[in-house]
């Protein structure tokens, strides 16, 4: 492959690379029991990237999907948001067995989508 190639390649992988760090930086700021839109920061970081949020968007969720000590939540009152240290530890007693919510499919634990 052409070196030019190679370098803008490169080039645009730290651009991204700058990006994802800075989304970190601000998830890794949330408090546990509070959260962010994920729009509002696409938003924030898009104008730094002369870019509007949906723009931004598609590209931020690869790292926001599966973050880790975060929850993701869809609709209108979702967001990143981080739980609190109990939080998704309750367990429901069945007559068969002891199951984790957490692993519950309409848990908030396991919703990843935005």
């Amino acid at each position: 492959m052409d070196e030019k190639v190679l370098k803008h390649i490169e080039d645009s992988l730290n651009e991204v690379r700058a990006l994802f760090m800075k989304a970190a930086v601000q998830i890794e700021a949330i408090k546990p029991g509070e959260k962010i839109p994920a729009t509002e920061l696409a938003k924030m970081l898009a104008k730094e990237q002369g870019m509007t949020g949906p723009q931004l968007y598609p590209t931020l969720k690869i790292v926001l999907d599966d973050f880790p000590g975060v929850v993701i939540r869809r609709g209108a009152h979702g967001g990143i948001y981080r739980p609190l240290p109990d939080e998704g530890k309750a367990v429901v007693v069945t007559d068969e067995s002891v199951t984790d919510v957490s692993e519950a499919t309409d848990s908030p634990a396991t919703d990843k989508t935005e």
